[in-house]
């Protein structure tokens, strides 16, 4: 069912944009548009995608708390589509409702609280080694290619390495899920090509759905050391506390999905922000120890995502405006990373800035990432090593950045790159 403005919505003539987030300039430069848009107000109606944007970060961080604004955003995906498509997309509802994000509590804490019982800090820590390790062995695969392309040869194969064999996956399965991750993307970021957004997303879940069903299947009746046996035997030990099957699945989906798509946005905007960024690279180079708060920097400056998604679950006014049941809420993170009531020069690049964990790139409250630690430790391990091994590393000229046409998200398709000189891996300190 559509939403119309009303009288009523234009309480005190609320600012209006008819921005299009999905054109070429927006994609290329969202933070120009965002910028724009957090000076019109702290809300904007947008008529282009019929959605409210939150621009600031006091907005942001307000949205992500209030319990009136609904992270189920597959009830009103399922209700505008039509009968066909709605026949075409119900395994793949079906998978999505597994997923904890597109609910609000208690189902939300219901469904989280086993991968959050699985998923533990002391079992992320466990995890450095063997990932500094995959880091390494890909850092000298890098210097040995002729036309290196950080997302491709480096940033896609470290987070999907280290989720598939924290799941248990089999390494030659990781090329598959790579593409059934694509296909999911298309829903799941928002595409420009709904229609085709569809049928991608309807193959590749039905291929999860298979693909998990068969592994839950097998770690049943042989548990090892996985997550996916973990989580198996939560529900064994505490059904109330478990997963249903459907929800298993999607669970595992989630994790995977999240588990390398995301990361590989952050480990390949940061990468893209030092190589534009020399000289704070240099500073990187020279103060190791501040590698952990510069991610944090990287994070704010230009993170993998541009906003989230939430429904007013409840109608309510918020800064002079009425929002009506049933609205698309934005909410735009990626404005209010730079917002200057919170970060002072917040387009520039200052990676010792002192309150640069407040970024909202997480999330935030109740919807926190559960892989945040994971996704930092990767990050760190991953640019630390490679600004180290690589002084010299640059953008190729000739091969301009192209950027996912996608609306929720942000990361470059690719990253040419020239490598020349390097040092090999055992001078690397840490």
């Amino acid at each position: 069912m559509r939403h119309r403005i009303t009288a009523r919505t234009r309480l005190v003539n609320a600012p209006t944009s008819d921005v299009d987030l999905l054109a070429p300039d927006a994609i290329a430069d969202p933070h120009a548009i965002f910028a724009a848009l957090r000076e019109m107000g702290p809300i904007v109606w947008l008529t282009r995608h019929r959605a409210w944007m939150f621009t600031t970060h006091e907005a942001v961080r307000l949205g992500f708390h209030d319990q009136r604004l609904s992270s189920d955003r597959l009830t009103p995906l399922e209700g505008r589509l039509d009968d066909a498509s709605r026949a075409a997309m119900g395994q793949t509802f079906d998978l999505l409702r597994g997923w904890m994000v597109f609910h609000d509590e208690p189902e939300h804490a219901r469904l989280r609280e086993p991968l959050r019982r699985t998923f533990t800090p002391s079992r992320v820590t466990d995890l450095r080694p063997r990932i500094e390790e995959i880091v390494d062995e890909l850092l000298d695969d890098l210097a040995d290619i002729d036309e290196p392309d950080l997302v491709r040869d480096f940033a896609f194969p470290l987070p999907a390495i280290v989720i598939a064999e924290l799941l248990g996956i089999p390494a030659e399965d990781r090329d598959d899920f790579k593409h059934w991750s694509d296909q999911l993307a298309a829903i799941v970021f928002g595409s420009a090509n709904r229609t085709a957004g569809i049928e991608r997303a309807a193959a590749g879940s039905a291929k999860f759905v298979d693909y998990f069903t068969g592994l839950v299947d097998r770690y049943t009746s042989e548990p090892t050391n996985n997550l996916i046996s973990a989580l198996i035997a939560v529900t064994s030990d505490d059904p109330d506390a478990g997963l249903a099957p459907t929800e298993l699945v999607g669970a595992l989906t989630l994790l995977l999905f999240g588990g390398h798509e995301t990361t590989t946005n952050l480990i390949s905007n940061s990468m893209h922000s030092l190589l534009q960024h020399p000289a704070q690279q240099r500073l990187l180079r020279s103060r190791p120890e501040q590698l952990s708060g510069a991610l944090e920097e990287l994070h704010r400056f230009d993170g993998s995502t541009k906003l989230m998604v939430r429904i007013v679950g409840e109608a309510h006014e918020r800064d002079g405006i009425a929002l009506e049941a049933g609205q698309t809420v934005f909410l735009g993170v990626l404005g209010a990373n730079r917002d200057p009531v919170v970060f002072e020069d917040p387009n520039d690049l200052h990676l010792d800035r002192s309150n640069a964990r407040s970024h909202l790139g997480y999330g935030y409250g109740g919807h926190f990432c559960l892989g945040a630690a994971i996704a930092r430790l990767e990050t760190e391990v991953a640019v630390g090593r490679l600004i180290d091994r690589f002084p010299k590393l640059a953008l190729l000229d000739d091969a301009p950045v192209k950027w996912g046409e996608v609306l929720l998200g942000r990361g470059p398709t690719a990253l040419a790159v020239s490598t020349s000189p390097w040092r090999p891996a055992s001078k690397v300190s840490n």
